[in-house]
């Protein structure tokens, strides 16, 4: 990470962009992502940067965001994406650099199942979660956890029951996509951008 944050500096002083000079915590970063995803110029650019960690066979590729809201509970994002003839759903838990993992519960059940565990049980189940009501149940559901550190999912959330479900994108897959619209002359990233590493730890 502190390779790519080095490498985003120097192509934003390539086009005079400054990096934001106070911390960026997880809740105000998330709401920058869920303005990139409401704007129709830069929604696709900020989809296709949140999947780039599924495997290619699962990606949304080109999709366009149809809906994208900010739930009370459950995950930090879910987003409604139309590729071609098909629609799926992306529902995104957000981890910035000192974000925590720990289990919904776990002060009153030591036994609490990790939140992307609950999330997928409940995803899956025959039972819609209230956090995701506004969407159609029979679409198929992606499940991506945006870490600012790329760590494996064993590694957020050791001994996970449903790990193998949840793909990781990092801030250096999320930035490089991000990167790659603003060079095409996408707008509307540059506030992801400018705020990609702010507060990110010095080393």
């Amino acid at each position: 990470m502190r390779d790519d944050h080095a490498a985003h500096r120097k192509w934003m002083r390539e086009y005079e962009l400054d990096e934001h000079p106070y911390p960026v915590t997880e809740d105000p970063f998330t709401g920058l992502v869920l303005a990139g995803l409401l704007d129709p110029e830069s929604a696709p650019s900020v989809c296709r940067a949140l999947v780039t960690g599924l495997h290619p066979s699962m990606r949304t590729g080109d999709a366009t965001p149809l809906s994208a809201y900010w739930p009370t509970s459950g995950v930090d994002l879910v987003i409604e994406a139309q590729q071609r003839d098909r629609r799926e759903l992306v529902v995104i838990e957000h981890k910035r650099f000192a974000s925590p993992s720990h289990a919904p519960g776990y002060r009153k059940n030591p036994e609490a199942l990790w939140q992307t565990d609950q999330v997928y049980e409940a995803a899956t189940s025959g039972y819609w979660p209230r956090w995701m009501h506004e969407t159609d149940p029979e679409l198929p559901v992606r499940f991506v956890v945006l870490d600012g550190y790329g760590k494996p999912m064993d590694q957020l959330y050791p001994g996970g029951l449903h790990n193998d479900k949840w793909a990781v994108t990092s801030y250096s897959q999320f930035g490089a996509i991000l990167r790659a619209g603003h060079d095409r002359g996408v707008r509307g990233l540059i506030p992801l951008l400018t705020t990609l590493y702010a507060g990110s730890p010095e080393w």
